[in-house]
């Protein structure tokens, strides 16, 4: 992992996702078609086991309650219809006709279309728009035109959706490209409204965490900061550095000072449990030891599925209903006195498993194939496939625990898809714009897109500009700043200027301290890189000039070193 080294509260489902019902009401209750008609009922609704999945059924019975004779589930499209092919060539009352949608209209009621399937009539309320596609059924009154919603006519959207621009569009897309994408993504307080790494986060580059937390911008999640903020390990220099780590809270340093690693306040392995966590809840239940992951098989936790949904959507009609998830990764655990194998749920995203939320739906939604069961699953997932995304969230050391994804119905975790062997070089990797080729700018397309593939199949765009200067070692579109800096002083793009310190807390870009060389001096860095530290003073001249170091004037020990410009 790239991302810094971070932890997390207790809580486990510290989930940041809203699903809403999607059915609103039109202009016109009594207009065929309209949301508030006398026989149309709200996808989701409860009372009575009434249920019309309009645009997301997958039996006839999902649409038992449709208005419009929409009353048979048309499977290849997952949607209600009333009449021709696709609903068993069932034919229309007398007074309306079937359109090549398989609705039932009053005769006299067309919509003609361009080559793009776009209703070119002008519409004066929604009746108009009856023979109009699945995607054109509501009428904007104020444009004359028909069109797929309105903010207070969402009939036709999933209920995962809401309405954009007379559109249906889900309300935490599977991909975005700024934080606007994401504007009503998530539960009051558990938010998702960030675009990171194209996935509705609770935070980004862009858009900061609060309240003393900083975000792990390898997934979008606000957590507490655990050590110095190097990445896989814990590394401290006093206790304090170590008071957002789950249960190693106490910096354990070497003899001979320096840094050192946060640890648990005990001084043996078989302490770890009892009175001392070093999991979040319910993983923490289980301390096995360990010398390596073949110890962890078979190793599981019983997770609440249901508590996990309820918090993400709100839908307290789901009940509890639990499964066990594997432990199968051995971590190394700090104690005062000694190192600790002890089985955790996972040290890299692939070792968490996504969560198939129909393995327990009989207990968590209801039973199987039951009218309230299909109801639930509706509004938790809408048209997705009913999985909860998992991720590996660090907590201290190189391990964590699996969590459900900001956005729970995209993937967060980060993996090696594959890319292209090559592709197109048509701007630098500072620059937005198409997807760039691994071939490119050698080697840093390759190491970006092996964290982010998005950036290498679809387009460059902001995000893999973010990732140049969080994955690639020889390259920054950052210079002379500490935004994606680790904690340390680094030489200006400019050396004669000197150096700069950077504190190191993720996402400040705000320079700590300066450091000017004289006149025809300069910084040098340890590497050749420009983000490589700088050469520092490690002794320094007396303040009385009885003992003088080349580059390093009194008060200059531990800066960077002001070398003679060649």
């Amino acid at each position: 992992m790239k991302a810094r080294l971070l932890t997390l509260p207790f809580a486990l489902v510290a989930l940041f996702l809203l699903m809403v019902q999607g059915c609103g009401s039109d202009e016109d209750p009594n207009a065929f078609g309209a949301s508030g008609g006398p026989n149309r009922k709200k996808d989701g609704g409860t009372d009575n086991e009434e249920i019309c999945l309009l645009n997301n059924c997958d039996l006839d019975r999902d649409c038992a309650d449709c208005d419009g004779e929409r009353t048979t589930c048309y499977q290849a499209e997952h949607r209600c219809v009333a009449c021709g092919p696709n609903a068993g060539n069932k034919t229309c009352k007398n007074g309306s006709y079937c359109t090549k949608y398989g609705d039932c209209v009053p005769n006299g009621v067309t919509c003609p279309e361009d080559n793009a399937g776009i209703p070119t009539i002008t519409c004066k309320n929604t009746a108009d728009c009856g023979a109009c596609g699945p995607k054109f059924r509501v009428c904007d009154t104020a444009i004359g035109k028909c069109v797929g919603c309105l903010p207070d006519n969402t009939t036709n959207c999933q209920s995962t959706d809401t309405c954009k621009n007379d559109t249906c569009v889900p309300k935490c897309p599977s991909e975005c490209s700024e934080d606007g994408d994401c504007g009503e993504c998530g539960a009051p307080g558990k938010e998702a409204r960030a675009c990171n790494k194209h996935v509705c986060a609770q935070c980004s580059p862009t858009k900061p965490c609060t309240n003393g937390e900083v975000c792990d911008l390898e997934h979008g999640t606000c957590v507490k900061p655990c050590g110095l903020g190097r990445p896989g390990v814990s590394n401290c220099t006093q206790d304090g550095n170590c008071g957002g780590c789950e249960g190693t809270t106490t910096c354990k340093v070497p003899v001979n000072g320096g840094e050192g690693v946060c640890a648990a306040p005990v001084n043996g392995c078989s302490d770890i449990g009892k009175g001392v966590i070093v999991l979040p809840e319910p993983f923490s239940r289980f301390t096995n030891a360990c010398s390596n992951d073949s110890d962890c098989a078979g190793v599981s936790a019983d997770l609440n599925v249901g508590k996990i949904l309820r918090d993400a959507t709100g839908l307290d009609a789901i009940k509890d209903g639990s499964l066990s998830y594997g432990m199968g990764a051995c971590a190394s655990v700090e104690v005062l006195d000694k190192s600790c194998g002890v089985c955790v749920p996972c040290k890299q995203d692939t070792d968490c498993t996504d969560i198939d939320a129909t393995k327990v739906a009989g207990d968590i939604f209801g039973p199987l194939g039951s009218v309230g069961a299909a109801i639930l699953l509706d509004k938790a997932f809408g048209p997705n496939d009913h999985k909860v995304h998992m991720f590996c969230q660090h907590v201290a050391g190189d391990y964590g625990v699996c969590l459900p994804c900001p956005n729970m119905l995209a993937r967060c975790a980060q993996t090696n898809e594959a890319v292209p062997q090559s592709g197109s070089c048509n701007h630098k990797v500072c620059e937005t714009g198409d997807a760039l080729g691994v071939n490119c700018e050698l080697p840093c397309v390759a190491e970006v897109c092996a964290k982010d593939p998005y950036c290498c199949i679809k387009e460059w765009d902001f995000q893999c500009k973010v990732d140049v200067d969080l994955y690639c070692k020889g390259r920054t579109c950052e210079p002379d700043k500490c935004i994606y800096r680790q904690a340390g002083w680094y030489c200006f793009e400019d050396e004669t200027k000197g150096g700069y310190r950077c504190s190191g807390e993720p996402g400040v870009e705000q320079i700590a301290e300066g450091h000017q060389c004289g006149a025809n001096q300069e910084c040098h860095r340890e590497g050749d890189g420009p983000k490589d530290p700088a050469i520092l003073c490690t002794e320094e001249s007396s303040a009385d000039g009885s003992v003088t170091v080349p580059g390093c004037p009194f008060g200059s020990k531990g800066k960077p070193k002001c070398f003679d410009k060649q």
